[in-house]
């Protein structure tokens, strides 16, 4: 083989180990990627998870309000029932007497 022969197989051999080596660090740039892919899915699906236990929260919270604010409707609704139940009574003893 010439010496020109053996330059151009050195120079091939040397863009080949370059290619080897740029391979190299693609492909651990790519599981890097992947884990950090995976590791933000898992955030995503912890942060979707707190969300949806807040919106459950954020639910009882307001039917507890709503309870709350009708309090006051409670005593006027005990009152409209005692009377309903003293006519009622009513009606009962004017049944019996008959």
């Amino acid at each position: 083989m010439s010496v020109e022969h053996v330059e151009i197989l050195e120079g091939i051999k040397e863009k080949i180990q370059s290619i080897k080596f740029r391979l190299k660090e693609q492909q651990d740039e790519n599981r890097r990627l992947k884990e950090q892919y995976e590791e933000l899915q898992q955030m995503v699906q912890q942060k979707q998870s707190k969300i949806e236990e807040l919106e459950q929260k954020n639910q009882q919270l307001a039917l507890v309000k709503s309870i709350m604010a009708d309090s006051d409707d409670v005593n006027g609704a005990r009152v409209r029932i005692n009377r309903i139940v003293r006519e009622i009574d009513k009606c009962i003893a004017l049944l019996n007497r008959s």
